[in-house]
């Protein structure tokens, strides 16, 4: 009996024990202490800095006691550059704390304020502050083709965009007036198309006046101006002619009459080629001849009935296989003439083009025959600046 109320005794007091360890009352919980600070962050001076762009550097002098998980760069216009305001965040990091932010999309010839900032636990830490200008854009560079054509009131450009620039471009195009400088608010030609390299007529204008051309650039920036050029339109044209109908049709009369206007037209308008010829129908006539002296015959085929036809012949009549200067110049197959030349290339784009022809004929432009007449106003009018070119190098056209 006393045996069992020894067990019964042991087993209260391990009860007992147990029971007063485990109170909640006596038991104390460690609540861990925060320590962390903003970080410590400092700004390096701007590199590679351009027109559009610029890289700064930052540096995490300390992490404040707990993992950064941003960095990078806030800038502005202003002072003071916040990061709810423009930021870029790094690009490259490096295990020295030191990190890069790439700038973009910046504005030419501005004034940037930069501080380099970094995020922990406790915030954003800003470092010191930096300012960079940014440089000055390059504007676009216009220039004109080293060859310039003119005809009574019309003048030919090649324009090239030598330098683009750093500025986008709206609008390009040429101005012109009789006055030095001319602006886009005096006579403006603009391009459907901003190009590299384009040709540009001007038209109406006035014989034997002096004209000033820039070619134009339309930029945020405003108008940029290229390189101006002083050309004179040449004295226009005085060529006529008389029409002998010698008993044919009104048919054939008003396409013999049709044509030669039209050639005049052309001849006067871009040649300075002063002459009267006589025009003769003549239905012996297998197709059309002429001389020097200015006698043409038309014949009745009605192919040749054309404009084309009727400025062939007003070519012989100028000397193009009628003259000894015209054989002077054309031999071994090509025109050894400058101005010609310089005519054909620059209208064609085509820097190796030469005039070429035999005793009677050139080529190309010549339009020797019916099938080369395509009724084009550029055909009719390279027949005529040819001629005009003939003229400068030396042909007489009486």
């Amino acid at each position: 009996m006393r045996k069992n109320i020894n067990v019964f005794l042991l087993l209260l007091l391990i009860i007992c024990a147990c029971s007063s360890g485990n109170s909640s009352e006596n038991s104390e919980v460690e609540i861990p202490v925060d320590n962390s600070v903003l970080a410590t962050v400092q700004t390096n001076e701007a590199e590679d800095v351009a027109v559009q762009q610029a890289s700064v550097w930052g540096k995490i002098v300390s992490d404040g006691g707990s993992s950064i998980y941003e960095r990078g760069v806030c800038y502005s216009k202003t002072t003071n550059p916040t990061y709810t305001g423009i930021k870029k965040q790094a690009s490259i990091t490096k295990g020295s704390g030191e990190f890069k932010a790439d700038l973009t999309g910046l504005e030419g010839s501005t004034l940037y304020y930069a501080r380099a900032y970094v995020v922990n636990k406790k915030g954003v830490a800003y470092g010191n502050e930096i300012g960079f200008k940014t440089k000055d854009p390059a504007s676009p560079y216009l220039v004109f083709g080293t060859i310039k054509v003119a005809g009574a009131q019309d003048l030919f450009f090649d324009v090239v965009l030598k330098e683009h620039g750093d500025l986008s471009i709206q609008e390009i195009g040429l101005v012109y007036n009789t006055s030095k400088e001319p602006t886009v608010a005096n006579n403006k030609i603009a391009r459907p198309t901003v190009e590299n390299n384009f040709k540009q007529r001007i038209s109406n204008l006035t014989p034997e006046t002096l004209y000033y051309i820039r070619p134009y650039a339309v930029t945020p920036s405003g108008v940029i101006y290229g390189e101006e050029f002083i050309l004179s339109t040449i004295k226009k044209g005085n060529f006529t002619y008389s029409f002998n109908q010698n008993g044919a049709d009104a048919a054939t009369v008003t396409r013999i009459k049709t044509a030669f206007d039209k050639a005049v037209q052309y001849y006067n308008n871009f040649t300075s080629i002063v002459k009267h010829v006589t025009v003769n129908y003549s239905p012996g006539t297998l197709t059309a001849d002429a001389n020097f002296a200015g006698w043409i015959n038309m014949g009745a085929n009605s192919a040749y009935q054309k404009a084309g036809t009727a400025m062939h012949e007003m070519a012989h009549t100028v000397g193009v296989g009628q003259h000894a200067k015209y054989w002077e110049l054309m031999y071994a197959g090509t025109w050894h003439g400058t101005r010609a030349n310089e005519i054909l290339q620059m209208m064609t784009n085509t820097p190796t083009a030469i005039v070429k022809g035999d005793n009677t004929h050139f080529w190309p432009y010549g339009i020797n025959g019916a099938h080369e007449d395509d009724g084009s106003d550029f055909l009719y009018m390279m027949n005529a600046l040819i001629l005009q070119g003939m003229k400068s190098d030396g042909m007489p056209s009486n």
